[in-house]
């Protein structure tokens, strides 16, 4: 284990990582992912072939001030994103919590899954089963247009490459960025993006994914 992870994170990261296998099919699992310009360090990214999903660990030993930017930074570049919190963050409901819990404020606009799994009144998300609330069978969508904020510069440059674009030992992110979203729709983008996240080098990851012709 990383010595910057503590054993209480560790525990969940397994169960997050189970339950990423499960909804997203044939993904590559990459930890502590950072971006060339993207300025949050995303816990977990499941990749699939035109799907990313970012998850934000948050254990008893954690706080959660800095969560509220982490899951819109997050939501900004990936399709789905969840919060996997301890179960002290949830909030009970009614009087000493005689309607169950809810998920906390800070975790507004992601999914909550509430570790340990169990059953529990309230909030359907805090409860034993970990759901993905769009459903992963529902029809493709691209990724946001911030999701090449996840590429490194030679990685933005060798997609532009390949578009035939001329001068690209020269460009910068955006401008390689910007040739990429010009020349190419949100679905070849899309699966751009995965491609690449798929066979990217990590320090922490599954292996390299070999991506179809």
């Amino acid at each position: 284990m990383p010595a910057y992870r503590s054993s209480a994170e560790a525990e969940i990261r397994v169960a997050v990582v189970e339950r990423l296998r499960e909804i997203v099919p044939g993904c590559r699992i990459i930890h502590e992912i950072n971006a060339e310009s993207f300025g949050n360090r995303i816990d977990v990214l499941a990749v699939g072939i035109d799907h990313i999903a970012a998850v934000e660990i948050k254990s008893a030993k954690d706080k959660l001030d800095r969560l509220p930017a982490q899951i819109k930074a997050m939501r900004s570049v990936t399709n789905s994103v969840f919060a996997a919190l301890h179960e002290k963050f949830l909030t009970p409901v009614g009087i000493d919590g005689q309607y169950g819990v809810s998920p906390p404020d800070e975790s507004r606009g992601a999914i909550v899954w509430a570790y340990p799994r169990m059953a529990r009144k309230g909030h359907v998300e805090c409860q034993a089963e970990w759901l993905e609330r769009d459903r992963w069978a529902k029809s493709k969508r691209s990724l946001p247009p911030d999701a090449l904020r996840l590429l490194w510069r030679a990685e933005l440059q060798e997609i532009a490459s390949c578009l035939g674009v001329k001068g690209i030992a020269r460009m910068t992110v955006e401008e390689a960025a910007d040739h990429i979203r010009w020349h190419m729709t949100g679905q070849q983008i899309t699966h751009a993006i995965c491609a690449t996240l798929r066979r990217r080098d990590c320090i922490e990851a599954d292996p390299v994914m070999a991506v179809a012709a």
